[in-house]
């Protein structure tokens, strides 16, 4: 078996959350683990990317998995687009973006976690090393993707937080279901605030603070992507306008 459904990212922005949520519904069935992080490497064989899915019930409307790593240009001759599609079909996929410049922000925290980089509490100088910068270019991903999907459903991170239950909801009827999950269902939390602090503890020289953002560093990320976040207001009516305003 092969999966019908997958959420393709973007980095940072919820994937995780609704992979779980998800798989809390008898419509879906999710990968264990949730990024399976296969269509991206170099040499990929479908039978192994079968065996994630062996035991998924026949009864299930969407079979899936979540790995945010999809959700880029081609690089270094892997066109991971092109790979799903030729392996997968047209089958429709998950987006949910996020501000890029907050989404730097959490990315530059989490390979500061990862020790990566060197822990600072004041990022004053933005880097693309790891992609910080260029995986925030979700207009310029998004149309290639689009070349080859026909079904990708786009959802803000904005919404997710402030309402889940609906942005759920919304989910559900895109995929032409309705929802077999309760508030209750929805009420839980993944990479929060206090993990995140104990994980740069553990990685060497924490100060006590999350980093954040120097006000010069914001403005140089606000410029990199206005570009980018007005391509995509215009071209998919996405309410991003305030990332760059």
């Amino acid at each position: 078996m092969l999966p019908n459904l997958l959420i393709i990212g973007a980095q940072k922005c919820g994937t995780t959350w609704l992979h779980s949520a998800l798989s809390k519904s008898d419509h879906f069935w999710g990968s264990k683990p949730k990024e399976l992080t296969f269509w991206n490497k170099r040499d990929i064989d479908i039978e192994r990317y079968k065996v994630f899915f062996k035991d998924a019930p026949t009864d299930k409307k969407f079979i899936f998995e979540a790995t945010p790593h999809y959700f880029r240009l081609p690089k270094a001759k892997i066109d991971v687009a092109a790979r799903i599609r030729e392996g997968l079909g047209d089958i429709p996929l998950i987006l949910i973006l996020r501000n890029p410049v907050d989404r730097y922000l959490s990315a530059h925290t989490h390979h500061m976690m990862k020790s990566r980089i060197p822990y600072s509490p004041v990022i004053e100088s933005p880097s693309d090393d790891f992609g910080m910068m260029s995986l925030g270019l979700y207009h310029a991903i998004l149309k290639h993707y689009k070349s080859f999907f026909s079904k990708i459903h786009i959802y803000l991170y904005d919404d997710l937080i402030s309402d889940p239950v609906d942005f759920v909801n919304r989910v559900f009827s895109d995929l032409s279901l309705h929802s077999d999950l309760e508030k209750t269902d929805l009420n839980f939390r993944v990479n929060d605030k206090n993990k995140k602090m104990a994980r740069l503890k553990s990685s060497g020289g924490f100060s006590g603070d999350l980093p954040v953002l120097s006000e010069p560093a914001k403005a140089k990320l606000v410029d990199f992507y206005r570009k980018d976040v007005w391509n995509l207001y215009h071209e998919f009516d996405l309410a991003c306008s305030h990332w760059v305003s």
